[in-house]
């Protein structure tokens, strides 16, 4: 269900107002541009409680301060690479002890998800300017000569490090930003 804007605190007292001077519900709710059931709520809450202000909300509250959620999500910015566990070690040295779940449902609140690093040729400037001249020189090059070229796809890829999956945390559409990728040589050990 989407949350919805809450009424102002003049218009709820409007609302209490009018059921006070004998006026139905669907009136007062035709006469402010509410539903029924918005104004019925109003009336029921004032009814039980004699306060038309926000009520307390049920929940714990937040286990990560805002001063906490700034820092994690900075260190994780310099070094997208940074584990929950990091994290958790770095909030325990603040004084704040919390979960690796924790980690993750605050950091995907301020946007940030965690993916696989994607995997892209370590390259020179050198070699980005000579494929970026190649790119723009056959640019306008017919369908029918690039049909003529054999494209070889054998090579030996060696990753820097322990070949296993590495995560990064990431915005969505962030994911060749070169703090997000794994650059990878060929003609490995």
């Amino acid at each position: 269900m989407a949350k919805t804007k809450e009424l102002s605190k003049d218009t709820r007292n409007k609302i209490v107002d009018q059921h006070q001077a004998g006026k139905t519900e669907s009136a007062i709710g035709k006469q402010l541009g509410l539903k029924k059931s918005t104004v019925g709520a109003i009336i029921r809450k004032w009814k039980t409680y004699k306060t038309t202000d926000n009520l307390p909300r049920s929940g714990a509250p937040r286990k990560i301060s805002p001063r906490g959620v700034k820092m994690i999500t900075r260190t994780v910015s310099k070094n997208p690479r940074t584990t929950r566990g990091d994290l958790v070690n770095d909030l325990q040295r603040a004084g704040t002890k919390v979960t690796k779940p924790t980690i993750s449902n605050t950091l995907r609140r301020q946007g940030l998800k965690s993916c696989s690093a994607r995997r892209v040729p370590l390259l020179k400037p050198v070699h980005v300017q000579a494929r970026l001249k190649f790119a723009r020189q056959h640019l306008d090059d017919p369908e029918e000569d690039w049909e003529k070229v054999i494209w070889s796809d054998e090579t030996k890829i060696e990753l820097f490090g322990k070949n296993s999956t590495r995560r990064v945390w990431r915005t969505k559409n962030a994911e060749l930003h070169p703090k997000n990728t794994i650059h990878t040589v060929k003609h490995g050990g």
